[in-house]
């Protein structure tokens, strides 16, 4: 099985009651970005920022797509989802896979 980042190592305390469990194929969510990466309390005009930053910079939006790959339990209960969400510089020029682990309740499933 090929398992997500990250998980290489791990070992079930439990097999019969996984605390990982991995989806046979990814599943498309809506990840709420502003809750899973909340952008400072202040307001930053865009016209004081460097040509460089607003171009090259990774563009966030606050619900984003992405793909769940595994559910991961917490000791207190609850879930975390692992997201692979892929992103783009704001000039389109560059990308990257986003994985992030996220509270089950910032994520949304989607249609394909």
């Amino acid at each position: 099985m090929n398992l997500p980042p990250g998980l290489d190592d791990w070992v079930e305390p439990f097999p019969d009651t996984p605390t990982v469990r991995h989806l046979d194929s990814p599943a498309p969510v809506f990840v709420d970005v502003s809750r899973v990466l909340p952008g400072s309390s202040g307001f930053t005009r865009a016209d004081t920022l460097p040509l460089r930053v607003r171009a090259g910079g990774v563009q966030l939006e606050s619900r984003m797509l992405g793909h769940l790959h595994c559910w991961l339990r917490v000791a207190d209960g609850r879930w975390l989802g692992q997201v692979c969400v892929p992103v783009r510089s704001a000039n389109r020029s560059s990308g990257m896979d986003l994985w992030l682990w996220v509270d089950a309740e910032n994520l949304a499933p989607r249609s394909t």
